[in-house]
């Protein structure tokens, strides 16, 4: 992953001021940049660092307004009561940072396919123009989970004479680009890359295919959602981890990168590239020696301590709790060691695209199917043999049991990786769980992303 823990060699990409962040500070004088091979594979690496920046937007922000956390201070407070300002900054930031990698996405698509075939390997050309296409569908898809209908940007700004007031597209326009560039990604991109590292941090394959699983899932086309869903589960590249103290590694600095992971944002330390999360979760004393000390913003609900069952390995890896008097739980997915190292985000993994496999069946009807599925990720969290059925086995019952045992186990399953929130508003359960109203279940667009673009209409109550 060496690749991705190097500044842009050649471009310093600046933060973006303008409406969508597509009028580039850092313009590249094309005649003398996409020249080489080296360019393009420099103008790839460039686009992760905008996925990087948004670790306190996700999974954060997102959290904050599940029912799996509270947030105690002031930061992410509008989103756990649900009055999220206009003027947000951290709304405002998850905007900029996704418009800003469609940027340098679009930048790659408009270059590369115009660079000489015969300047790279075998069908690396191919392969960059998949990672472009994937990355772009990841921030659109960030995108219309937070703000519904935005504005589709597909060309790169090279000018601040050009048009970059653009309108919004209905939701359903940015998922038909984003399942049509996650399809050209999944032609493209290779299984794996060299490393380990590399082959989860970097956009491959089996990326693309988990990503247009969960793409399908949320547009209702259940047919392809689990047919995709079950490609990735059928892939020798990833498998599940295997018992309690494998399963806590994964979200260890010890265990980054695991069989499990499909795609997971790379960090390295404190002094380079890191994402900081520990500081909202982990509190200031009575933590485990070794541990780095926290603000303690964000704590989790009772609702999500009491959720898991006796002997669910999930529970310890999820959670912690101080020896202070009064002992406090928190978050232990993102804890930092004092020498500095912390753990990578996991955006992607195998266990998730399992249940979306499960709910994809159970919404055709085909429950016995989908308790197979479900049943694969039960088994695991009790430490029992994944092809034998065990105590711990959802029953088989009618479509709405099953259909409330598949959330509750995406809720313990994906704890704290910032799916919660957007799960309930998918399925339509987010005002009945949260106590919310139908307008609650968006962002507002950034207020100074409506004073720049007059095309830009704010979403509905706010």
């Amino acid at each position: 992953m060496k690749k991705l823990r190097l500044i842009y060699l050649l471009i310093a990409f600046a933060s973006c001021t303008k409406v969508l962040d597509q009028v580039p500070e850092y313009t590249i004088a094309d005649e003398n940049f996409w020249q080489t091979a080296n360019d393009a594979e420099s103008a790839a690496v460039g686009i992760y660092p905008a996925i990087q920046s948004m670790s306190m937007q996700f999974p954060v922000a997102f959290d904050a307004a599940s029912d799996a956390t509270t947030a105690l201070l002031i930061n992410y407070s509008p989103f756990t009561n649900h009055g999220i300002p206009v003027d947000n900054a951290i709304v405002a930031s998850y905007w900029q940072n996704n418009y800003a990698g469609i940027g340098r996405a679009n930048d790659l698509l408009k270059h590369v396919p115009l660079m000489k075939d015969s300047l790279f390997a075998g069908g690396r050309k191919e392969q960059l123009l998949g990672e472009a296409h994937f990355l772009r569908a990841y921030f659109y898809f960030n995108l219309v989970k937070a703000y519904g209908a935005v504005p589709l940007v597909l060309e790169p700004y090279t000018s601040f004479n050009a048009d970059f007031t653009i309108a919004r597209s209905p939701a359903d326009s940015v998922f038909r680009l984003i399942i049509s560039d996650l399809k050209a990604a999944e032609a493209t991109l290779p299984p794996t890359f060299a490393a380990a590292a590399s082959t989860r941090g970097r956009a491959s394959q089996g990326a693309a295919k988990a990503l247009l699983a969960k793409a399908y899932l949320s547009v209702k086309n259940y047919d392809s959602a689990a047919a995709k869903a079950l490609e990735v589960m059928n892939s020798p590249v990833y498998t599940l981890v295997s018992g309690a103290a494998a399963y806590s590694s994964m979200f260890s600095t010890g265990g980054k990168n695991s069989t499990e992971a499909i795609f997971e944002i790379q960090f390295v330390s404190s002094s380079s590239q890191a994402n900081g999360l520990f500081s909202l979760y982990v509190p200031v004393n009575g933590i485990p020696a070794g541990i780095q000390q926290g603000s303690y913003q964000i704590t989790p609900t009772a609702k999500i301590i009491g959720a898991y069952e006796t002997g669910d390995i999930r529970k310890n890896a999820a959670l912690g709790l101080t020896t202070s008097d009064p002992a406090l739980p928190y978050v232990n997915k993102y804890t930092r060691l004092t020498s500095g190292t912390e753990p990578d985000i996991i955006a992607l993994r195998l266990a998730d695209i399992i249940l979306v496999r499960a709910e994809a069946l159970n919404s055709l009807g085909k429950t016995a199917e989908a308790t197979e599925a479900l049943n694969i990720i039960r088994r695991r969290a009790f430490a029992e043999p994944l092809t034998s059925p065990g105590a711990h086995d959802f029953p088989y019952g009618s479509e709405t049991n099953l259909t409330l045992a598949i959330e509750n186990e995406r809720f313990k399953e994906l704890a704290f990786e910032g799916h919660r929130f957007y799960d309930l508003v998918r399925t339509g359960r987010a005002e009945a769980v949260l106590g919310i109203t139908t307008y609650q279940t968006l962002w507002p667009v950034p207020l100074r992303e409506i004073g720049r673009n007059p095309r830009l209409v704010q979403n509905h109550g706010y």
